[in-house]
């Protein structure tokens, strides 16, 4: 559990909590985060995060992937779904999905961020291309 548990994560991030039988608007900074964060409270064992940074701003999206860096280390799943090359390189592994197939996937082993940004932008660039 992050350390300082849920609470003390969402005022890190800004966000509060969004507890069962509550309603939030979705989308915007608050809500996102919120949104998120309250489905790691259920403690399940498999987060899926559907472009979890699309509508932070640059601030909040590094600290949700440093919070989802946390986690994971932990021994969290996380599945993340993003068109993000900066989030998805905080990621360990990267799968590439064309027309629907498995196309690519990516290690991040002991690579850096910015050294997996890389291989990631490469592999886009790939796939772009129509490289099978």
């Amino acid at each position: 559990v992050v350390a300082g548990g849920l609470d003390a994560a969402c005022g890190t991030l800004g966000a509060g909590v969004i507890h069962p039988g509550e309603t939030q608007e979705q989308g915007g900074q608050a809500g996102g985060m919120s949104i998120c964060l309250d489905t790691y409270k259920a403690d399940p064992r498999l987060i899926l995060a559907d472009e979890p940074t699309g509508a932070l701003d640059s601030t909040s999206s590094d600290e949700l992937l440093k919070l989802f860096s946390e986690i994971n280390r932990q021994g969290q799943t996380i599945l993340m779904v993003t068109h993000s090359i900066k989030a998805a390189c905080h990621a360990s592994r990267v799968l590439f999905i064309r027309d629907g197939e498995l196309f690519h996937q990516l290690y991040k082993g002991s690579s850096s961020n910015e050294e997996f940004y890389q291989q990631i932008s490469d592999t886009l660039t790939m796939v772009l291309k129509g490289a099978k």
